[in-house]
């Protein structure tokens, strides 16, 4: 569990509607959601224009040295996406529904079994190029998509059901978060209001093209030489960090919407909340910035 900054005294008279544990549990969504650009962004700047400039190298090369393969490589992510997404569910949330209710967590876990099991796999498939993608591709898909089902049946969520089915794949639908920090937020709520509106089938078909854009992505900045492994065990990591904080996010939300019978008063607490956890950043970084000593020339 994460280690929370103390809640903000401006906010005490927010949701007065919810218990002290929920209150807690919706700031430490707030938080989550505050820093959920992270490492993720931080390396696909690092990686973004390399990415850019290889796609343009395999769209002109890949026919002639790997058939439509690398040409096609962004459809061919998103439809193995696709695939394992209608095929692997079942797999994904096999025995967590054994685990009897009293006995499981009353927080969410680390699942950090599920960052290290794609850290490798992203770290293999960089050493084996395209052909270890054919592996990573699935392994990866539905390691994450399990630990989004843990998440969300830590929450209390039935995964029989098939709205629960449909949560899970919104999680993934969500994409990465864009440029600005509030995009992350606005995206999340877009996200989730455009996802209500789809059939299990499009919902999948979308989650599959914001997956498999970004797992395309991945495996092109793994093209980088002499860092494809590296490359591909980071970006794993970071891709399986943030999808589960953004499933903490998704399933604390629903949990408390459905307890309270009230969705608008917890997006208008939540998002109080989440501005004041942008703002708590932003002081931080001030703060830090005034500490750093100012070295001045000695005179002669």
């Amino acid at each position: 569990m994460i280690v929370l900054p103390p809640f903000p005294e401006n906010l005490a008279g927010q949701a007065l509607f919810l218990t002290e544990q929920e209150k807690r549990q919706l700031w430490e969504a707030a938080v989550l959601m505050a820093d959920s650009r992270g490492a993720l962004v931080r390396l696909t700047v690092i990686f973004g224009q390399q990415v850019e400039a290889l796609k343009a190298l395999v769209s002109q090369v890949g026919g002639k040295l790997g058939g439509e393969t690398w040409r096609d490589l962004t459809q061919r992510a998103q439809e193995a996406v696709e695939d394992v997404l209608w095929n692997s569910y079942r797999y994904a949330t096999f025995g967590l529904e054994a685990v009897p209710h009293f006995i499981r967590p009353r927080q969410p876990r680390k699942n950090v079994m599920h960052r290290l099991l794609t850290t490798v796999s992203g770290t293999a498939s960089g050493f084996a190029g395209l052909p270890g993608a054919v592996i990573d591709i699935p392994f990866t898909t539905t390691t994450i998509l399990r630990s989004i089902a843990e998440i969300a049946r830590d929450f209390g969520e039935d995964l029989s059901s098939e709205d629960t089915r449909r949560a899970c794949l919104e999680v993934l639908a969500f994409g990465v978060p864009g440029e600005s920090e509030e995009e992350a937020e606005t995206g999340y709520w877009a996200a989730r209001l455009g996802a209500s509106h789809l059939t299990i089938n499009l919902l999948i078909r979308s989650a599959a093209g914001q997956f498999g854009l970004i797992l395309s992505d991945k495996l092109v900045a793994q093209m980088v030489p002499m860092l494809g492994a590296v490359t591909g065990g980071l970006l794993n990591y970071s891709f399986t960090d943030y999808y589960q904080s953004m499933a903490k996010v998704h399933f604390c939300l629903r949990a408390l919407e459905k307890r309270t019978g009230d969705a608008g008063a917890v997006k208008r607490s939540f998002e109080a909340m989440v501005q004041a956890a942008r703002e708590r950043r932003r002081i931080g970084r001030r703060r830090r910035r005034q500490r750093v000593p100012v070295l001045l020339p000695k005179a002669s």
